[in-house]
């Protein structure tokens, strides 16, 4: 498979040594004032910033090129998106976390979730921790679990990131980012009652899950029909 990045940050890299790793091309290679030169790219990796994504993926569908979207951030923009992927007929596929070991942690979450729902006696928060170099904040990570959490636990309807400066409403999940070192990926759902607190984490220990799952995924899209897929589409077609 020939890919091309655009981006050529710590993930990109990152992803770029998983690739050469499993026998891939690196076709191009785009940073922030490179020209666009992609060559014969298969599939090509966004892996930029939230103000340069809608752009890129702008001018990627008008190249025909197939893509999947790194970067987080941008998912304002999620309509648009899915019109301009239909109307070009290209494989395309984002998520806000590609590491397999998040995307099960998802499901796990979203099961816990579920049980609590039938249980008031519990309240839930959330806490996460990345790296000091992480451009947006919440992480995607964080809004898809907030997702996850109000989707499936009726008597909580809203999620407050910021600080607390009074007490939180009941219906209301509070949901806490910390940025700061070198390579700090983790997350915390807390279930937390007055008898005890069940706390489903996970913590990554480097990149390479994340960049592993987004070559994976990568691989994969080149074998489906054009259309807009997520690593929720991927996942389920490795899980059966």
């Amino acid at each position: 498979m020939n890919l091309g990045f655009i981006g050529n940050g710590s993930m990109s890299q990152a992803m770029q040594q998983i690739a050469l790793q499993r026998d891939h091309n690196i076709e191009a290679t785009i940073g922030r004032n490179d020209p666009w030169e992609l060559g014969k790219s298969d599939i090509v990796c966004e892996v930029s910033t939230p103000q340069s994504c809608l752009t890129n993926i702008k001018k990627l569908a008008n190249l025909k090129k197939d893509h999947i979207v790194v970067t987080t951030g941008w998912y304002d923009h999620l309509p648009e998106v899915k019109k301009i992927v239909a109307e070009q007929g290209i494989r395309f596929l984002y998520s806000s976390n590609y590491s397999i070991g998040v995307n099960l942690y998802f499901r796990i979450v979203e099961s816990a979730a579920k049980l609590i729902n039938h249980v008031d006696d519990y309240d839930i928060w959330g806490t996460e921790i990345h790296h000091k170099n992480k451009v947006d904040s919440p992480s995607g990570t964080a809004k898809t679990l907030e997702e996850i959490l109000i989707k499936n636990i009726d008597r909580k309807t809203s999620v407050v990131e910021e600080t607390l400066q009074r007490k939180k409403a009941e219906n209301e999940i509070h949901f806490t980012a910390t940025r700061g070192g070198i390579l700090n990926f983790e997350h915390t759902i807390g279930l937390d009652s007055e008898a005890d607190c069940i706390r489903l984490s996970h913590a990554a220990r480097n990149r390479n899950g994340y960049a592993l799952g987004a070559i994976k995924a990568a691989e994969w899209l080149t074998k489906q029909a054009p259309g807009f897929y997520t690593m929720d589409d991927f996942l389920a077609d490795i899980l059966h």
